[in-house]
């Protein structure tokens, strides 16, 4: 019999290499079961137009309506001019997946970091270093970074449409 998320023990995990950091995100994909939210710098690291990432995703969104991945970067255009798979998700999806950008302070910041239904965190202190540690089945770490990513979130604007203009 598998152990609930209240019966499970935390587990922390040092990341040493940016491969690591995207096998960790691997893992996070597979353990969410309710929402994802992710703060990165473009999402160009995280392979977010591979047909294994995208088919990962689907069935995740799939799997029930209220399931949410929301996306928080500093700068759509890697999004906008190299993940079409990732767009074309979205609209499919327009309401469980939403990516905004980051303004003001929240544009500023140099970590990055991906929670899964509050019990999971990969997380970076800083996006250019590879170092970063996996904290699984820990709500109490990962309440403080659901926090901080809901007041990126507030500040942040919806960047990536699924409509297109232009030719």
């Amino acid at each position: 019999m598998s152990e609930s998320p209240a019966e499970a023990v935390p587990e922390r995990t040092l990341i040493l290499t940016k491969s690591e950091y995207l096998e960790g995100f691997n893992r996070l994909l597979g353990l969410a079961r309710r929402e994802l939210r992710i703060f990165d710098p473009d999402l160009s690291e995280l392979d977010m137009n591979s047909t294994r990432r995208i088919e990962t995703l689907t069935r995740f969104l799939r799997a029930n309506r209220t399931h949410l991945v929301h996306v928080a970067v500093h700068d759509i255009d890697h999004i906008t001019q190299r993940c079409p798979r990732l767009i074309a998700l979205m609209g499919s999806y327009t309401a469980g997946i939403r990516i905004s950008q980051t303004k003001g302070d929240a544009a500023k910041v140099q970590d990055c970091f991906v929670l899964a239904d509050d019990v999971h965190l990969l997380r970076r202190p800083v996006t250019t270093q590879p170092r970063g540690v996996l904290v699984m089945n820990d709500p109490k770490e990962c309440q403080p970074m659901r926090e901080r990513f809901e007041e990126i979130w507030e500040s942040a604007e919806p960047a990536v449409s699924v409509n297109t203009t232009g030719l």
